[in-house]
């Protein structure tokens, strides 16, 4: 476990601060060598629609109570905030409640929306980092997640989301998130990490069962076959109508779009890293035809895959 700190000079008082407490971890630390800055997304001369972009992430220290944001004074244009304290406390005040952000405790918030988040009096600083997402599609599944997982979430060093937001926080730093398709790509990226990280838990369901499990390994070792949702309910051991709601209650998603998703994620991968054709690429994702597995990857990302891989590629 690696430990971080701040000296910071406060009410003429040098104090030492452990900025991410326990839930520090080596990913963490590289935001913090990188600095407290913000990267707002800006991405001229975009001429295809895109349901799901960032608009925004950073990281900030915030000393002043003059922090005060008011959702509903944002503006009317929608767009997501996921803030994950780590160190110091602020104040989210939403529904008639009122809630303390302490280090490993993350907002999921969008505007508009009747809330306020600020740091209080009491509070001597802020630490946290950020991220902004807005799209058709990503409001679609914000306001899912919301109904879920509530404004408070709690995330351990081991989640996913941090470890992608970690990814989208160096990309942005180093220049790597620099086209409209790669802030697209991303976007979806921390949606469900986000998703995979707080449904789960969220359903109430507990531990998730065994057959679960075997399910989605078998899912990911055999996404090059043409596999299907028979296929899924034969592993569980359940009628397809019993697995279908049984899937559903668990993930939080039908069998079909968990398999769609996955498809989706191993064409993005083989476009990022590997030289290999559309058709190819297709096989390689169980699709059979890749007119239809273009189809379906610009229903989902708003390009086709050739113009994904041009212009939306990391270096």
């Amino acid at each position: 476990m690696y430990k971080l700190y701040a000296i910071i000079i406060s009410k003429g008082k040098l104090k030492i601060y452990d900025l991410i407490a326990n839930y520090g971890n080596f990913m963490l630390s590289r935001i913090n060598k990188i600095g407290i800055r913000d990267f707002p997304a800006v991405f001229p001369g975009r001429t295809v629609p895109l349901y799901a972009i960032i608009t925004g992430c950073g990281h900030q220290h915030r000393t002043s109570t003059d922090y005060n944001n008011y959702g509903l004074k944002r503006g009317n244009a929608e767009f997501t905030i996921w803030q994950y304290t780590l160190g110091g406390w602020g104040i989210l005040e939403i529904e008639g409640k009122s809630y303390k952000l302490t280090p490993g405790k993350a907002m999921l918030l969008h505007i508009p929306q009747n809330h306020r988040y600020y740091l209080p009096k009491e509070s001597e600083f802020w630490d946290f980092i950020y991220i902004s997402t807005h799209g058709r599609e990503i409001m679609r599944l914000w306001h899912e997640l919301e109904k879920v997982s509530g404004p408070i979430v709690e995330l351990d060093e081991t989640s996913n989301s941090l470890k992608t937001f970690t990814e989208i926080f160096e990309k942005a730093a180093t220049g790597k998130l620099n086209s409209q398709f790669k802030a697209s790509a991303m976007a979806y990226q921390m949606q469900m990490s986000l998703m995979d990280d707080l449904l789960p838990s969220a359903t109430g369901k507990g531990k998730v069962p065994e057959f679960m499990k075997n399910v989605i390994s078998f899912c990911q070792e055999n996404i090059e076959r043409n596999i299907n949702v028979d296929d899924m309910a034969e592993i569980s051991g359940y009628s397809r109508y019993h697995f279908s709601r049984l899937f559903s209650e668990y993930q939080g998603i039908s069998p079909a779009a968990f398999l769609s998703e996955l498809r989706m994620k191993q064409a993005i991968r083989l476009l990022q890293h590997e030289a290999l054709t559309v058709k190819e690429i297709a096989l390689k994702c169980g699709f059979q035809d890749a007119s239809y597995f273009c189809k379906t990857f610009r229903r989902s990302f708003g390009v086709s895959p050739d113009e994904f891989r041009k212009s939306g590629t990391p270096n």
